[in-house]
Parts: C-alpha cells; structure tokens; sequence
C-alpha cells in the first residue's frame, strides 16, 4: 500500500484535530480525564455525542446508515488524531468499530434501521459482553446460555470485563445457544437493551483509570429479531469483530502524544542528548506500528482476510505502551509516577500509562493468542 497521505486525508486530519481542540475545557472538567493511561480507557456520553454530531462515528458506512462512506484507512487516520488529543473513546470504539461494523455487516436490515443511524449520532451506545470467568481468551468455552422460547430467547449468564456497561444503551451478547454442538459451533450473537429486566451492571474501578463492570443475565428475554447472524453461527460474527477491534491506532496517537512531550520535558532539563537513542528507538518502533494498524485497515478495505494483520498490530501496539511506559519513567525518575495533574510531567500520563499498559498484552486478546492467530492465519502454521 501506498503510506503517503492524499491531500484529502491532511485536510480530514486537521479537520479531527480541530475538533479534538474544542473538546479540550469538557475533557478538563473531568478530574479522572487525566488518571486514563489509555485511550480506551476512558468513558464520556457528552464526547460520544460531540463525535456522533459532528460525524466522526460510523465514518465508513454509508450515508444511507449515517456515515461518510471513508475507507478504514481513512478512519484510522482520523483515530490516531483523537488520541493524540487523549479522547475518552471506549464508547466510540465499542459503538463503532468492534460492534457497530459488525452490524452492519451481519444483522438484518430492520435491526441495522433501528440501530445504525442512532450509533452514528452518537445517542446509542453499545457494551460488549464477550469474556466470562472461564471463558476469557478462550472465548470458545463461554457458557452463558440462550433457551429459544416462543418467539425469542431467555438468557442466563454472567458477563466480565465489560467495558462501559455502565453508561451503554445496548449490550452485545455472545451465547450459547446449542450445547450439544462442538464448542466453535452453537455460538449465537443477540443484542438488547441494557435496562431489559434481568440484566444486572456492577461497576469497579481499575488500575489504569476508568471502570470496568460485570454483567449478571438471570431470565432475560430477548426477542428473535435480536439476532445476530445466523442462530448457532454466531462464531463467524465473533471472529469479524476482532479485525475491527484490533486496529488500536488511537492507542498509537496517545504514545505519539507520549513521546513527543518527554522529547519536550528531556530538551528543557537539558538531558535529551543522552536519552536520544532510546527515545529515537521509541520513535521507530511506534513508526512500525502505525505501518502495522493501516495495513489491517487497507487489508479491510480491500476485502482480504484481515484478522492476522490486525492481530500483528494490537501486539505491536500494547508492547510499545509497555515499553515506553518503562523508559519514561527509567528518564523521568520518580517525578513520572505523579498522579494525573496539569503540574505533572507530561499532565501526569506516565503513572497513568505504566498502570494501565500491565493489562495491555491481556486485554482484547492476549498476547498469546495475538501470536497464535498471527501463526496460523498469517503464517499458515498448525
């Protein structure tokens, strides 16, 4: 592919980082904002609105669904500019990439009507419930059950790390919909509103900033239009979402942001001279893994089996966060673990990443099975 940028893309670029500058006085009312270590980590309604009504959700669907009909190219680019300007995304990112694309691509058209349009504005939002406590990365084993009844299903499980459960419209639901089939098959995906009676959201607070919930499903009824894909076909719609998911190039504009104020903070303490290699071999490794993230996204706009190039650049992604999480605080010494402060060094982000990145190998897909589906989808091997 072609890594130079069109003059279309620069103009939709500094289109995204305006935007991102006038969001600044919401972002700084929030006194978590600056506790977020990562980019997904961060939660806001009032952004996720902001983004819907200027038209940065849903930018690769069609007009007729609310988007702009951009290439995934195109809207990564646009990501790594709003995490550069450290935009709460987990909404967006959840709404957007790892279901909405899903249902635009799987659901039935009355359920893409209902649900299309309102995501892309921003004013429905989705959580997805995946992992369950012996079903994590192996997703395969979840055992959260769906018993068809009369014209839908009543659902009974229990849903964790799910993020933003606490302030989703919607949650997408992975279930077990016959137990007899082999463990990949008699997997099903539904959808429902969070408030539907029987579903149940607790809330915590994790290391890196921001919440995590847990989600307890006892007797939900969920209607047969619901459906996801095909019933008991739900893993082929399961393995879509993570090529979406995977292309974390809003982590990488955060690490670019990162960088480029310890660049800053190192030339006025006059120490940039002796940290130049290890900074310009942060810069390299961030370098290729941006290269990594528009690949996968070029690879979905062509059509072509994407889940090994976006596997590559998750894994890329989350250990250049843990790298540059160490170096930062090995250069800035203990003045690097200072909490989130506009007096901090670099607004007190470090302590905030070098919290948050632990879980960045694990999250989304640990690192193991990063390097298994790059193995056999990327390289052919058994």
């Amino acid at each position: 592919m072609d890594l130079r940028l069109t003059p279309t893309q620069l103009e939709l670029r500094e289109e995204a980082a305006a935007f991102a500058r006038e969001l600044r006085p919401t972002l700084e009312e929030d006194a978590e904002w600056r506790r977020e270590g990562l980019l997904s980590d961060g939660d806001s309604r009032e952004v996720t609105r902001a983004l819907g009504a200027a038209g940065w959700i849903g930018m690769t669907w069609p007009e007729e669904h609310g988007g702009r009909g951009l290439t995934h190219v195109d809207a990564a680019l646009v990501e790594d500019v709003f995490g550069y300007h450290w935009l709460p995304l987990s909404l967006y990112l959840l709404s957007y990439k790892t279901i909405g694309c899903a249902l635009e691509r799987f659901a039935a058209p009355p359920l893409q009507e209902r649900l299309l349009g309102p995501i892309a504005k921003g004013e429905l939002t989705f959580c997805q419930g995946f992992s369950e406590p012996e079903a994590g990365s192996d997703l395969a084993a979840l055992t959260s059950r769906a018993v068809r009844r009369d014209d839908g299903f009543v659902v009974d499980g229990h849903k964790i790390w799910t993020s933003s459960a606490w302030l989703a419209d919607w949650i997408y639901l992975a279930v077990r919909t016959n137990p007899d089939e082999p463990r990949h098959r008699g997997i099903s995906v539904l959808v429902a509103p969070i408030d539907t009676p029987g579903i149940e959201v607790r809330r915590f607070p994790v290391l890196g900033g921001g919440y995590l919930c847990e989600v307890f499903l006892d007797g939900v009824e969920i209607p047969a239009e619901h459906l996801v894909g095909e019933i008991d076909r739900g893993w082929d719609v399961l393995m879509h979402t993570p090529d979406f998911e995977r292309i974390t190039a809003e982590k990488l504009g955060g690490l670019a942001w990162i960088l480029d104020l310890l660049q800053q903070r190192l030339e006025e303490t006059k120490r940039l001279a002796q940290a130049w290699p290890r900074l310009s071999s942060l810069r390299g490794e961030l370098a290729a893994a941006r290269m990594l993230s528009l690949r996968a996204a070029d690879l979905l706009d062509r059509g072509e089996p994407a889940s090994a190039a976006s596997a590559m650049a998750q894994l890329a992604g989350a250990r250049l966060a843990q790298r540059i999480a160490r170096e930062a605080i090995e250069l800035l010494g203990l003045d690097g673990l200072a909490d989130g402060h506009v007096a901090s060094p670099l607004e007190g982000r470090i302590g905030a990443l070098y919290r948050a990145s632990v879980g960045s190998t694990i999250s989304g897909g640990s690192a193991e099975i990063l390097q298994t589906v790059i193995a056999r989808r990327g390289l052919g091997l058994r």
